[in-house]
């Protein structure tokens, strides 16, 4: 039996968990502290009609696993006023086993390859693995340093680190996964690289400034983030958040398996955001973002230099009613999103499902954050403390067709099934029975027989420890 077969069989029994929460302690003391801590996740998938019958299924597999184990490591030291340095170090391995359905990599074909700033050709392998180094970072809180009452309080960190800025919307994830590292809906690796942060909390407002760097497949892609955010804590219920963002990537323009370059590109995006959440009413909640860009482009070749700048918005609006008093506390949300064309989606990343992934299959696997519109309901029930249910109705349309060379906006409908088990305080496991139902657009984006309802089954589990 091959290695990879028997990984299989032995973690098929062992969710979709981000974060890291187990850790032993090795060492605790009024000098600071040193932990240790671990997460595996395996995810498997079945599909039925992928791409709902469209050209691409034939080079993609109806059933495929991921699998990612994450160690880590992390300490801090006090000293003076209870002012603590703190750092942490993980670790990623992952691994695939077949064709996910996302196109990165496809069963004998020669497609492009990642991991160079020109594209080769070559052929993925049915079982793809790495190893890499996820997070590696030092940071200082100045604890009663500022404040014997730490209304003041400061945190100044660096290295290769988490930042998630708001719901996700813009920032969450800085590193890509799938392709030739795999675990392309598992999602272990999302550290910026190269950060400094710096915060400072001043009573109910928190100001944050910050520098990122991404870890794309592909190094041409790198995409540099700076900016400020402000958040202030109106009351108990409501919080108002205002950021800047300013993006830069600079990339060599290749031909296709050439590495000559033809010109340089330049992008220099700004961005404006606002968010807005609070209950005006006990068990309602009300949360609502807009981001307005002014993204401009430069390409530089031997001919000439050609420069564009438009202007794009994203944002959503989101209301909630929750009642906790009832059997199974059924809670009943309605969200509708926005990315206009050529919105640039950033780096948003999973809170929770629908977001920012919207969709098990439309959002994992066929369409980014651009161009977009979507409807979402979504009802969830929990039966017990330890059990959630959850359902989730999407339709997609196409802000601009046109831009897609497309006659008809209306993309279709995806309805999600989700169970969110917490079997012990190591073990979560979640089960998803998804449909996705084309509609003219998505025929024609798709392309070939797409008239098929694309069906998927999902088991994933997060052993932590």
């Amino acid at each position: 039996m091959k290695p990879y077969f028997k990984q299989l069989l032995l973690f098929l029994t062992l969710y979709h968990s981000r974060d890291v929460i187990a850790q032993y302690q090795l060492y605790e003391s009024d000098k600071g502290q040193l932990s240790v801590g671990a997460q595996i996740q395996t995810a498997f998938f079945g599909d039925i009609n992928n791409q709902a019958g469209g050209v691409a299924k034939t080079h993609l597999s109806t059933a495929f696993w991921e699998f990612s184990a994450t160690p880590r490591l992390d300490g801090s030291l006090n000293v003076v006023e209870e002012s603590q340095l703190y750092g942490g170090f993980s670790y990623v391995y992952s691994s695939t086993l077949n064709h996910d359905l996302s196109g990165y990599t496809q069963k004998d074909v020669a497609i492009y390859q990642q991991e160079s700033d020109f594209l080769t050709l070559g052929t993925y392998d049915n079982y793809r693995h790495a190893n890499k180094t996820e997070t590696l970072f030092l940071g200082w809180k100045s604890g009663k340093l500022l404040d014997e009452e730490e209304k003041i309080h400061m945190d100044l960190s660096g290295g290769q680190q988490n930042f998630k800025l708001g719901s996700g919307f813009l920032l969450n994830y800085g590193a890509d996964n799938g392709g030739n590292l795999g675990t392309g809906w598992i999602n272990p690796r999302t550290a910026f690289k190269n950060t400094l942060i710096g915060r400072l909390t001043v009573a109910d407002i928190k100001f944050e400034g910050f520098s990122l760097q991404t870890r794309p497949l592909n190094p041409a892609e790198k995409r540099h983030y700076q900016g400020g955010n402000v958040e202030y804590t109106v009351s108990d219920s409501s919080t108002l958040g205002l950021s800047y963002i300013n993006t830069r990537n600079h990339r060599f323009l290749h031909e296709n398996g050439s590495h000559e370059s033809l010109g340089l590109q330049a992008i220099d995006n700004n961005t404006l955001n606002v968010r807005f959440d609070f209950s005006p009413w006990d068990n309602v909640t009300i949360s609502t973002e807009y981001a307005h860009q002014l993204n401009s482009t430069k390409i530089s070749t031997k001919e000439r230099i050609r420069k564009t700048n438009y202007h794009a918005a994203g944002g959503f609006g989101q209301i909630e009613y929750k009642r906790d008093d009832l059997l199974w506390q059924p809670a009943i949300s309605y969200r509708y999103a926005i990315q206009s064309n050529q919105f640039d989606a950033m780096s948003p990343g999973f809170s929770t499902w629908g977001t920012w992934f919207q969709g098990e299959i439309t959002g994992e696997w066929v369409l980014d954050n651009a161009n977009l519109r979507t409807h979402v309901g979504r009802l969830t029930l929990t039966p017990e403390e330890s059990l959630t249910l959850n359902l989730l109705y999407y339709h997609f349309t196409f802000d601009n067709a046109r831009a897609f060379d497309l006659m008809s906006a209306n993309y279709g409908n995806e309805v999600n099934l989700l169970t969110d088990w917490e079997v012990n305080e190591s073990l979560n496991m979640s089960v998803g029975l998804e449909a996705f139902i084309p509609n003219e657009g998505a025929k024609q984006y798709l392309g070939g027989d797409a008239n098929k309802v694309w069906l998927q089954a999902m088991l994933s589990a997060s052993f932590e420890f």
